[in-house]
């Protein structure tokens, strides 16, 4: 099984919880491209619970190319209740049976210790 290889990682800030998720402009080589003339498409990123979310993937007009989550990334915020401070990750990997390139999200809460962050751990929500 191939490895999953790593695209980006943040920690969320206030926007990116309240508004859209703003991710580093390096990213975009690792990401689907655009097609010409376009600065909007759909990308499909899958969680670890295996449920694919669906997010508008934006990127401004002109030179700098900032890549953006939009739609959908307000909902995906509210499901999974995360919150400032929170790591998301974003990973790509081929799939062995069809051979197309799947994106992933994993998510990472802080561990804090003495009130500084020590370290990030997986984190799953589940609804109980």
């Amino acid at each position: 099984m191939q490895m999953p290889m790593k695209i980006s990682s943040k920690v969320l800030s206030n926007t990116d919880i309240h508004n859209r998720l703003s991710m580093q402009t390096r990213s975009l080589q690792h990401l689907p491209r655009f097609p010409v003339g376009q600065n909007c498409q759909i990308l499909y990123l899958e969680d670890e619970e295996g449920e694919t979310w669906t997010f508008h993937f934006i990127i401004r007009k002109g030179t700098y190319q900032k890549p953006v989550l939009s739609a959908g990334w307000k909902k995906f915020v509210k499901k999974k209740n995360l919150q400032k401070g929170f790591k998301v990750e974003f990973f790509k990997e081929r799939d062995e049976v069809t051979g197309q390139l799947k994106y992933k999200i994993k998510l990472k809460k802080p561990v804090f210790v003495f009130n500084e962050v020590l370290d990030y751990v997986p984190f799953r929500f589940s609804q109980s």
